[in-house]
């Protein structure tokens, strides 16, 4: 029998550095936290902001920062020789 685990979206965040966005409170927009935990409801997180400040807030609140690629996303190439290696062995 297979182990079958659901990760939810605020489990992913947890220990992640994330982007405030919340409409109802300029202070906070804009500015990045980072997710120290997630509340027993599955959906409110514990994010500590840069001054050292926390706040509770909803996943639905918060974008996740994506590092910026210096390369387009292109399908990967192993070189001549490892990509016929690969070839072969379909």
């Amino acid at each position: 029998m297979k182990n079958k685990t659901n990760i939810t979206e605020a489990q992913l965040l947890l220990n992640q550095q994330v982007k405030i966005r919340a409409p109802w409170n300029a202070n906070l927009r804009g500015q990045i936290a980072t997710v120290k935990a997630i509340m027993a409801d599955g959906q409110t997180l514990d994010v500590e902001l840069a001054n050292g400040k926390r706040a509770f807030l909803d996943v639905t609140f918060v974008d996740e920062i994506q590092e910026p690629t210096q390369f387009a996303k292109t399908e990967q190439s192993l070189g001549p020789i490892a990509n016929s290696v690969v070839q072969d062995g379909i």
